[in-house]
């Protein structure tokens, strides 16, 4: 019977059905071969979606959409020019700086993404960079978003495992910086090789300048994440919080925003969060016959009894979890597989948070990886490329993601350090 909804459910998610409704049928129809009740399924929809802790969700994309909407970003590209724009390459390491900063505001990769490609993919380009490349560096920091606090998997993930979305947040930081470094480093490494230009001497009055202009955007996320981590507020309250901030610095005090644009990303912010609790709802139907049929004790039984050594199992589980982000949306992926996997993991002494971080890194990967590859075919529908074009470059990025995996995987002070 499992076997029959995981052909079944990726049968429909291949002929174009969105996986909220493609996950609702398959466990609807296992429910019914199986014999459990059939009100359960409107009673799991409603029970998924019926907790506080999820109004974080589109609180934090709409105050990303906020953010996103001013000149925020022209100020923290110039703050990331300031910083690194004097290191060959430098346009590049700019676009992964800015990532990282910009992954403080919206939570979501393939919001990033699409904000992202239109600034730095025709800007590197002009300066001499080949395009697939730049392609490639914005696809891929892109991903810093779903790692560096707040992210928005993190919360998805907290809320299925009952795990303190604080302390996810925490454990974000140190795996999210190794991240962005090795992007620097593989783009330094392309500079090296293909002479890539310096995009500005570095200038000390420059730096400041920048600093300052930036510092109010910066202090935005700051508040809403240090308030969560300090215990002042709950995540609810921190990205409300957020949404207020971000109103009022681009509405009342910078005037970069109106009425109808509010309006307008008030809308977005509704289209792209009935996509993530409409598979929160069917994940929730999909989890009660699972849980009925012990699906979730039968594979961490079959994982480990392939081996005892813990490497070989944590190697099975990225491999597991890398594979299914290939093929399902991250949202969907964290809701269904992550309760069948916990048990093993905590069979193997790995810490909730620290599994947390190697989900959201496996995932990320995902992103970048055909078929799915939500961000780097965002990136490519925005710049025109093709997405065979853009893996001659991208797939060295993504070997940078896959040994930032492994160093988090079999280092879990990386993720456990502030918690």
């Amino acid at each position: 019977m499992a076997w029959l909804v995981v052909l079944l459910l990726f049968g429909l998610i291949g002929i174009g059905m969105p996986i909220g409704f493609a996950l609702m049928i398959s466990a609807t129809i296992a429910m019914a071969l199986s014999g459990i009740d059939l009100i359960m399924a409107p009673i799991q929809l409603f029970s998924g979606v019926n907790k506080v802790v999820l109004l974080a969700i589109p609180l934090f994309i709409f105050m990303g959409e906020l953010m996103g909407a001013t000149s925020i970003s022209d100020r923290i590209i110039g703050l990331a020019r300031a910083l690194v724009g004097w290191m060959r390459g430098g346009l590049a390491h700019v676009n992964v700086v800015t990532s990282m900063f910009m992954a403080e505001m919206s939570g979501s990769a393939v919001a990033d993404a699409a904000v992202m490609s239109k600034i730095f993919v025709p800007s590197m380009a002009k300066q001499g960079y080949p395009k697939p490349f730049a392609a490639s560096v914005t696809a891929t920091s892109a991903t810093l978003g779903i790692i560096i606090p707040p992210s928005i998997p993190m919360v998805l993930y907290g809320v299925t495992t009952n795990t303190s979305i604080k302390d996810l947040f925490l454990a974000g930081i140190i795996p999210g910086l190794i991240l962005g470094a090795a992007f620097m480093l593989t783009s330094y490494i392309f500079a090296t090789r293909e002479n890539h230009p310096v995009d500005a001497k570095f200038q000390l009055p420059r730096l400041v300048s920048s600093f300052v202009d930036a510092l109010v955007p910066l202090l935005i996320p700051v508040l809403v994440v240090g308030g969560l981590i300090g215990g002042f507020v709950t995540p609810t309250e921190a990205s409300a919080l957020g949404v207020v901030a971000a109103l009022m610095y681009g509405w009342v005090v910078r005037r970069d925003l109106t009425l109808r644009d509010v309006y307008r990303l008030a809308a977005t912010t509704v289209r792209q969060t009935s996509v993530v609790m409409m598979i929160i709802a069917g994940s929730a139907v999909l989890g009660q016959f699972l849980a009925n049929e012990q699906i979730p004790q039968q594979i961490a039984a079959a994982l480990g009894g392939i081996t005892d050594s813990f490497v070989l199992r944590m190697l099975l589980i990225n491999v597991f979890l890398l594979l299914l982000g290939m093929f399902l949306h991250a949202s969907a992926a964290i809701i269904v597989v992550v309760p069948m996997l916990l048990p093993l993991s905590q069979e193997m002494g790995i810490h909730p948070v620290h599994f947390g971080v190697i989900v959201c890194l496996n995932l990320g990967i995902g992103q970048q990886t055909p078929p799915v590859a939500s961000v780097l075919l965002t990136v490519c529908s925005a710049t025109g490329l093709r997405i065979e074009e853009v893996m001659g470059y991208c797939k060295w990025f993504i070997l940078a993601m896959f040994i930032t995996l492994l160093i988090v995987s079999f280092t879990p002070w990386t993720a456990l350090s502030f918690i």
